[in-house]
């Protein structure tokens, strides 16, 4: 009897091929893009002094706006300076040969498939330089940031059965110091993946959404919406390792002491004129094709007999609503959330 190997020959399956890609991104949510018209230009800062200073009261209780008859109006005045931006281009490429493109079976697209690739890789990127500044505890002051402790009577989201466990509690306290810092009510929470698979054990939360239908939930099984604040999981994972070596996976979104981690923030979904908002991404044009986003350029490289693909984007994140220290006053950060 003739065996397997000798009736058919082996080729590629042409409906299904395996590429690890993240799900979700979501750093464009967490700092919303501002698109801008130039690479780098400025925006004006009013001082809070100036617009959020009550009327000084008088030895016998009188407030300062108050006109007699026949007298002049108090006279105020305000300051306006101006902060800067610089959105620089990041880029990758990589080409396809021509042999490459004649000899590929299906279902393999070698444009595609290394446009997929050098777009992940800038999404990765993007995605890190939220996550770094978002988890950097040193861009907070100390007024908007706390660390939980762990055992047995720890303030741990993980340490279910301490008293002291009070996730709602740190998030109120979180959105005090947010409407303390700049005036406005906070309206996001961020969480890394582990912080919002622990939370949405913990017995507080369980007991919030057992009767909530499974459409209301997140991935983790969070309420959208958690105290009047929207939710967003930060589940990106990325490669680790050294060039070179074996993959090692770990979150992207995660504290700078490799934590998990919550911040709660006010998000402006729609910046304009006189507002405020824990920080944007600016985002550029393209220099050539005016594009904005991940731009894709192709060109044809004879030398080397095949095509060059690249992407690009110019952006630039910055943390907006700060201090005279520039620490971030739009959002309190919660380390050491599962400890």
């Amino acid at each position: 009897m003739r065996a397997a190997s000798q009736i058919h020959i082996d080729q590629a399956l042409t409906n299904i091929s395996i590429m690890y890609r993240n799900e979700t991104y979501i750093a464009d949510q967490v700092l919303p893009v501002l698109p801008v018209s130039k690479r780098s230009n400025k925006y004006f800062l009013f001082r809070k002094e100036d617009f959020l200073s009550g009327s000084a009261l008088s030895a016998s209780g009188v407030m300062a706006s108050l006109r007699r008859p026949g007298a002049e109006a108090a006279e105020l005045d305000y300051s306006v300076s101006t902060a800067s931006y610089f959105a620089e281009e990041y880029a990758y490429r990589g080409i396809v040969t021509d042999a490459e493109a004649a000899i590929a079976d299906s279902p393999l697209q070698p444009d595609i498939d290394q446009t997929v690739q050098l777009t992940e890789r800038l999404m990765l990127d993007n995605e890190g330089q939220v996550a770094g500044m978002v988890g950097k505890r040193a861009n907070y002051p100390s007024a908007n940031k706390v660390a939980l402790t762990g055992g047995a009577t720890g303030t741990s989201w993980a340490q279910y059965a301490s008293g002291n466990s009070q996730p709602f509690s740190d998030i109120k306290n979180a959105k005090l110091a947010v409407i303390k810092g700049i005036a406005r009510e906070a309206n996001t929470m961020v969480l890394s993946v582990d912080t919002a698979r622990s939370l949405a054990d913990h017995p507080l939360i369980k007991d919030l959404v057992k009767y909530v239908h499974e459409d209301a939930l997140t991935s983790s099984g969070l309420p959208k919406y958690v105290r009047g604040l929207n939710v967003i999981e930060g589940a990106g994972q990325k490669n680790t390792a050294a060039e070179g070596a074996n993959y090692s996976g770990g979150n992207i979104w995660q504290a700078d002491d490799g934590t998990a981690f919550a911040m709660v923030y006010y998000r402006n979904l729609n910046p304009s004129i006189r507002s405020v908002s824990y920080g944007y991404t600016f985002e550029a044009p393209d220099d050539a094709t005016g594009a904005r986003g991940y731009s894709v350029r192709r060109w044809r490289e004879d030398k080397r007999k095949g095509t060059m693909i690249e992407t690009a984007f110019l952006r630039d994140w910055r943390l907006v609503a700060v201090d005279a220290n520039g620490l971030s006053i739009g959002g309190y950060l919660i380390t050491n959330t599962i400890a």
